[in-house]
């Protein structure tokens, strides 16, 4: 979450967007409860661990840690792996393709074009639409990856604020991947938002075409912290109409899946703007601030203020987490998101069941053609990392690393034309010889849970 800070952001014009919000069922829908079953609150956690340095990355390149996430840090090619590389990395473990789902935003900023590649950068992640008449609508999940603290540039863990929206983003986008909507989802990561919030800033600037299809943004900033333990968070809406039809909608998800959590709606001029929301609400765009119980409001549900001591210190680390209340708000927010965009099915049925064939000293994978698939991905699982090793229209794969002394996993995905994928089918190799099959979870290349 931004602290005080002079914006060095110039030059965007403030045009009010008027946008009416279409009415939205947030009735009980299956398809949205199976995506909460299959939210995961340990991955999410570990996600946080990484982010925040509690535990190390393990790379091709070795053991790392990421020790701050400021954006004056991350963009500067020093030949360590930042923030922005792991992200992106993990985005790609999840079977996303850049330039095809994945977008790299790079503004101008700080550099402009003397030193382009060391621009700053934000991570634009999209979901298709699939209903002709709704496509063109766009609903935002959003989060700020940077932190920052009084070491900004060597120790800022940030683990509440704001490795818990940037993990959530990737727990939504690890769910949300197997799963067709009417309207197009963007899962966004902005990066400078501890500088004035430049790179929601310049979102807006770059992307002014967006603007008037956007019916709704969800900004996660800081929600994990709640010692008290009374589950009670904030829903800061201000006071445009739109904007409080989504808060609205958001309290009707918790009661319609018995989330447990309680909340204050702030709908007034108190409503908080120092955040990633603020340059949506400039432009008129309906947005909703999802913080912790950071502020006492008078006459409110949470009663007094239960903000995190640690935050932007040194100490703002995986300790301090609340991960159950946390976790549930996080599940609010990305089935809100769901309700939104409304979800038509899931996109496959069944995933590629794959087997394999012994061809003299190397080995065949094969699989039955799934309804829908448009390419088939690859993936090798070996010493607790994992490889893409390519993509195929084909419902074979030939092999190429020949006799392996050791038991292998290969996994094979499929992906339509908009980039939903199934669940991973998975193949174990014995010495290339002796195989079981068995179908399971696609797992990050750094993180144990599936």
């Amino acid at each position: 979450m931004h602290r005080l800070y002079q914006s060095l952001f110039t030059g965007v014009m403030v045009i009010t967007i008027f946008i009416s919000i279409p009415g939205i069922n947030i009735q009980f829908n299956p398809l949205v409860a199976d995506m909460l079953s299959a939210s995961q609150q340990d991955r999410w956690l570990d996600w946080i661990k990484a982010l925040s340095g509690d535990i190390p990355i393990h790379t091709e390149a070795g053991e790392s840690r990421i020790m701050t996430r400021s954006s004056m840090v991350m963009f500067e090619n020093d030949g360590g792996i930042s923030a922005f590389d792991y992200l992106l990395d993990e985005l790609t473990q999840l079977g996303f393709k850049q330039g095809d789902d994945l977008q790299i935003h790079t503004y101008a900023f700080p550099y402009d074009e003397r030193h382009s590649d060391r621009n700053w950068k934000n991570i634009i992640l999209t979901f298709p639409g699939k209903d002709p008449a709704l496509q063109e609508e766009r609903v935002l999940l959003v989060a700020h990856l940077d932190s920052t603290s009084d070491q900004e540039q060597t120790l800022a863990p940030g683990a509440d604020d704001n490795a818990s929206g940037a993990a959530g983003l990737l727990e939504a986008a690890s769910v949300l991947r197997h799963y067709n909507f009417k309207r197009t989802i963007h899962l966004i990561w902005f990066s400078g938002e501890e500088q004035s919030r430049l790179g929601s800033q310049y979102f807006i600037k770059d992307f002014e075409n967006w603007l008037p299809e956007v019916i709704g943004v969800i900004n996660l900033d800081m929600f994990a912290f709640d010692k008290d333990g009374d589950r009670c968070f904030e829903i800061h809406t201000g006071q445009m109409a739109q904007s409080q039809q989504i808060g609205h909608w958001f309290a009707e998800v918790i009661q319609s899946y018995q989330l447990n959590l309680s909340f204050d709606l702030i709908d007034d001029d108190h409503a908080y703007q120092l955040s990633d929301h603020s340059p949506f609400w400039e432009q008129g765009v309906p947005a909703i601030f999802v913080l912790e119980n950071f502020f006492y409001h008078a006459d409110k549900t949470c009663g007094n203020a239960d903000r995190n001591f640690n935050y932007h210190r040194t100490s703002d680390t995986i300790t301090y987490i609340n991960a159950e209340t946390g976790f549930s708000i996080l599940q609010a927010a990305f089935a809100t998101i769901a309700h939104m965009a409304v979800p038509l099915d899931q996109c496959f049925s069944q995933p590629p069941i794959v087997s394999s064939i012994p061809i003299f000293d190397t080995l065949c994978l094969t699989w039955a053609a799934v309804d829908g698939a448009e390419t088939y991905q690859i993936w090798r699982r070996n010493d607790g990392l994992r490889y893409f090793m390519g993509e195929t229209q084909n419902a074979f794969w030939v092999l190429s690393e020949g006799r392996d002394e050791n038991s292998t996993t290969y996994e094979v995905i499929a992906r339509s034309s908009a980039g939903c994928q199934s669940q991973a089918s998975s193949v174990l190799i014995n010495n290339l010889l002796n195989q079981s099959n068995m179908s399971l979870p696609t797992a990050s290349k750094y993180h144990a849970p599936d």
